[in-house]
């Protein structure tokens, strides 16, 4: 095969790829429970042109100071809503996820790795990464893209370029007022200044970078109490939420993706070890650095898709690459996966957000703005904002995702013990006048019939997956607007219904 004739078939490897993995990605449009808030905060900025310094959305205590490392996410989610409607929420990730991809393969590739070792290497990377690209739409989805961009201007700088110096710091300003994530790429920018000072390749204009890096982490709404609210939001380890939870080495789960690149990466290196004469040791440094924070939290393992495809290929190329012609192998490979994609994913993909019930409190939320309700309503910690959205101000909340951004750890613990149904559980409802009540009848221990030997009016219970109760002053008008309740459920992604809110 000529070189002609295989930049062509890896030409058409790359595009039955990008089809396969935006597919899939187009497959999965369910909504999470995190945009929601983010579009909450971006509609209160585009609306009133600041940032609220104290909580708004909540009924019970709240901390001292709102401080939102995720601002700028529900700016830019609210604004693509806005100027372009739902589909631009899911083409965002879609690009995003590509993107990281792309300069991982680009950075790999200037390492010199072969191309068809790089395509291989793209599959397990891209599984990887689906963990994080999945849920429509949350604020780490910059995150992972920005990594691999800063990771991408490293490497340039490692191999004599000089504009990534202004590049990277442009990056950490973006990044900072995104998504708390940045402290990843500031870690990664550290290591590389460190490598420099060492090896001694223009190490005082390194450091200045890296300290610019930092400095730039200050302009934010925030100032210097952005990083005092931060380094303690690190350092929570919010092991009741799954996602930040230790990922079990042996599993089959959605992480699987995750087990299976390092476990790669790691025959890789060991075969390969001696092989590479040139070690990139800051690159290695990175691997380590990013499968350790994939196995201690598992919504942390995209990061170790990006490294891989940045700094692993050459040791997969010493150990495989020399010996096979693994263009024919890897075309069969990505058609199998392209027609196995149509023929699972295709049928059900759409570009178009989707929140069904059961995913949020649909129709109990459709009856309660249905019926114009005013005042204060328990929510699950899933749910809540959800709830905000479409809700706020006639109505305020107990608990939502956003957690140590907003909520002290007792407001935490008082939600969790009602939804719960454990201990003095009734705590919430006797210190607050609670008038609604939203109950997750798939994920919580709380059931109706508690509530209703309190005192509430049972109103709705949808096919046993969810449920709403008010006090009996309610009643008459919630189950008024549950009988006129049209058959579809309101789309939330409207901003039409929300223009006298």
């Amino acid at each position: 095969m000529t070189e002609s004739q295989s930049r062509f078939v890896q030409g058409l490897i790359v595009l039955l790829g990008v089809f396969a993995f935006a597919v899939v990605l187009a497959f999965h449009n369910i909504t999470d429970g995190d945009l929601w808030a983010k579009l909450a905060i971006g509609s209160s900025l585009w609306k009133t042109g600041h940032l609220p310094r104290h909580d708004v959305f909540a009924f019970t205590p709240t901390l001292p100071k709102y401080i939102d490392h995720e601002w700028g996410a529900g700016v830019v989610f609210y604004a693509l809503l806005q100027w372009f409607g739902p589909s631009s929420l899911i083409v965002l990730r879609m690009v995003l996820a590509l993107g990281l991809l792309a300069l991982g393969f680009r950075a790999g590739r200037r390492e010199g790795c072969d191309v068809n070792i790089l395509l291989l290497l793209a599959i397990p990377a891209a599984a990887c990464i689906l963990t994080g690209y999945i849920p429509v739409a949350r604020s780490h989805v910059f995150t992972f893209f920005l990594f691999a961009a800063t990771l991408f201007c490293l490497e340039e700088w490692r191999r004599g370029g000089r504009w990534p110096a202004a590049v990277l710091p442009t990056l950490m300003l973006v990044w900072t007022n995104l998504h708390g994530g940045f402290v990843v790429g500031l870690g990664a920018i550290f290591i590389y200044a460190a490598a420099s000072v060492i090896s001694r390749d223009r190490a005082a204009l390194m450091v200045f970078i890296a300290a610019a890096c930092a400095v730039v982490t200050l302009v934010n709404p925030y100032g210097l109490d952005f990083w005092r609210y931060l380094i303690p939001a690190l350092l929570h380890p919010r092991l009741r939420i799954l996602e930040w939870r230790p990922l079990p080495p042996l599993a089959w789960d959605d992480f699987w993706g995750f087990r299976l690149l390092f476990i790669l990466t790691i025959i890789a290196l060991a075969a390969g070890w001696k092989r590479v004469e040139r070690k990139n040791w800051p690159g290695l440094a990175m691997l380590a650095m990013t499968a350790c924070m994939g196995w201690r939290s598992r919504r942390h393992g995209p990061f170790l898709a990006a490294a891989a495809l940045v700094y692993a290929g050459p040791y997969f190329q010493a150990v495989w690459g020399r010996r096979f012609n693994l263009l024919p192998a890897t075309g069969l490979l990505y058609a199998a996966i392209a027609v196995w994609v149509a023929l699972r994913f295709l049928p059900g993909a759409s570009l178009y957000p989707l929140s069904p019930i059961g995913e949020d409190p649909v129709r109990e939320v459709d009856i309660l703005a249905l019926a114009g309700a005013k005042g204060d309503a328990a929510t699950p910690f899933a749910w809540g904002s959800y709830v905000s959205w479409r809700l706020f101000p006639n109505v305020k909340i107990s608990m939502d995702g956003r957690y140590e951004t907003t909520f002290p750890e007792s407001t935490f613990d008082l939600n969790n013990a009602f939804y719960d149904h454990q201990g003095d559980w009734f705590r919430l409802g006797r210190e607050f006048k609670v008038d609604y009540v939203i109950l997750d009848l798939q994920t919580e221990q709380l059931r109706p019939e508690a509530l209703q030997e309190a005192g509430y009016v049972l109103i709705t219970n949808m096919f046993n997956v969810s449920a709403l109760l008010c006090l009996p002053e309610h009643a008459p008008l919630l189950q008024a607007a549950a009988r006129a309740l049209p058959p579809s459920t309101v789309d939330p992604l409207d901003l039409s219904a929300r223009r006298d809110r």
